[in-house]
């Protein structure tokens, strides 16, 4: 009976010990992302003041994201020059869509911006999450639709598949 006691003890332990003992996480080198959601957040009188927008993301060598630019940390790549001349300068792409006489039409405003340093400590750098990004409004919308095309750069400049947002109206 001691033997079957022991037995058992020697089972469940091994069990709770390979158990805990979790897999790295791997993911494939160029980042992917999935839409997650879009809201309008509005202000006291009920008029949306900004989008939010969260998409999901894994990448598998977790470079995603830069330090600020006044670390110099970041390659000079992504830091200089610091202007829509410099495709790498944000690496969180926004394309905006607005429906204009029942026609989708590309909007020129560039709603881009830049991820921050994202990537984990350790040697198993794979990296998922989301990333919740708030997109900026024009003053007097009123019942405009618009969607947005998305898709992120990480530090390898690997491109991201692009992801279109659900159709939102918005009213400023």
């Amino acid at each position: 009976m001691k033997s079957i006691g022991k037995l058992i003890a020697v089972i469940l332990i091994s069990s709770i010990a390979f158990s805990a003992c979790k897999k790295p996480l791997e993911y494939p080198l160029v980042p992917n992302i999935d839409f997650k959601s879009i809201v309008g957040v509005k202000d006291a009188n009920g008029k949306d003041q900004y989008l939010q927008v969260t998409i999901g993301f894994t990448d598998g060598d977790g470079d995603i994201g830069y330090f600020s630019p006044e670390s110099g940390l970041n390659d000079p790549m992504f830091d200089f020059p610091a202007d829509a001349t410099n495709p790498y300068y944000t690496n969180f792409k926004v394309k905006t869509y607005r429906m204009i006489n029942n026609v989708w039409t590309v909007d020129t405003v560039d709603l881009s911006a830049r991820i921050p340093y994202l990537t984990p400590l350790g040697s198993n750098k794979a990296l998922k999450g989301e990333i919740q990004r708030e997109l900026p409004l024009d003053i007097g919308l009123v019942n405009d639709t618009f969607y947005y095309e998305i898709f992120i750069y990480d530090r390898s400049l690997h491109q991201s598949n692009t992801v279109k947002t659900s159709n939102i109206v918005i009213n400023t």
